[in-house]
């Protein structure tokens, strides 16, 4: 009995690197993840299956091919394999990876997860400083140039759109224009409500001039005394009704109509339409408005915008390794 069970285990250690061989690799997954970098970026490759180095490590190829440069990061596993994959083109995109062994080639279609130039539609539109000042107050419009930015997601995947990377490509060596963030806008719109806009002033002079008259009416007669008494009361309340306070309403459309820090569009049809504000070198700046009074059927302006799509899962970061 013992001399049987001695035959067989010589025969499974003699015949098992013949069973290794005939371990059939199975790709799972490929993922693509496209990288924040670089121009234009590259995409890193992950592929997960079995067996993936059965009957040797394999060669990796993606597809299309033409244009694109593939470095293996990481292939000491079994059950996944990485690489960094660079094209010249904009708007390559990897659709498909193989593995070419010795037996054969195995291959299988990319999993999204990046989304492609066209799948991101932007629309940009100048709004009017005179529209701006009734939306925003006349601090705002008078300091900034307001841009409508209307996105729709066609992408199977949600995009992040920071603020930080929206711009205005500079023209003739001069530099981008980047918006301002809600906060600092905000300040500037505060600024000129109750210091430096013609409202402000003008309401801060009649409070002025109804304190110093209150102070001085001793060393005047009666008729002062009701002077100053109708100028700080029925006078001012009076201006109130005509010159309306719209800073309730103005600051509201601010908040929820403003970019904020980073957007969130969700995919297949997710639609994101908000304003942007572009500071002005001085208030009577109309390089934003110039630029966008160019606009024609054939030409629109346009401003930089940096889409980051939304993945359930990151790869795993490796060192590079020498591909084979």
């Amino acid at each position: 009995m013992r001399l049987q069970n001695l035959t067989l285990l010589v025969l499974i250690v003699s015949f098992w690197p013949s069973l290794a061989m005939c371990q059939t690799a199975t790709i799972s997954t490929v993922n693509v993840y496209k990288e924040t970098t670089g121009t234009p970026p590259a995409f890193i490759v992950e592929i997960t299956g079995t067996n993936l180095l059965s009957p040797e490590t394999p060669r990796l190829l993606v597809f299309p091919s033409e244009g694109a440069t593939v470095t293996v990061l990481d292939n000491s596993s079994a059950t996944a394999i990485r690489a960094a994959v660079s094209a010249t083109s904009p708007g390559y995109i990897v659709s498909e990876v193989a593995l070419s062994y010795s037996n054969g080639t195995k291959s299988k279609a990319t999993t999204t997860t990046t989304c492609g130039a066209d799948s991101v539609p932007e629309q940009f539109f100048y709004v009017p400083e005179g529209q701006a000042s009734k939306k925003y107050g006349r601090g705002v419009a008078a300091n900034f140039d307001v841009i409508q930015v209307s996105i729709v997601n066609k992408c199977s995947l949600p995009v992040l759109i920071p603020l930080a990377g929206i711009y205005l490509p500079g023209a003739a060596n001069k530099p981008n224009i980047y918006p301002f963030s809600l906060d600092h806008v905000t300040s500037m719109y505060s600024n000129n409500r109750q210091f430096s806009g013609p409202r402000a002033i003008y309401f801060n002079i009649l409070q002025a001039s109804a304190t110093i008259g209150s102070a001085i009416q001793p060393f005047f007669g009666p008729g002062f005394t009701q002077a100053v008494s109708i100028l700080g009361g029925g006078f001012t309340q009076a201006s109130a009704e005509i010159w309306k306070d719209l800073s309730a309403e103005q600051l509201q459309n601010l908040t929820s109509q403003s970019y904020q820090s980073t957007e969130q569009v969700g995919p297949n049809g997710g639609s994101l339409q908000k304003f942007v504000f572009l500071p002005k070198s001085g208030k009577k700046d109309k390089t934003v408005q110039q630029y966008f009074a160019q606009s024609t059927a054939q030409s629109k302006p346009t401003l930089h915008v940096e889409i980051i799509p939304v993945l359930t899962q990151t790869p795993t970061s490796s060192q590079p390794v020498q591909g084979p």
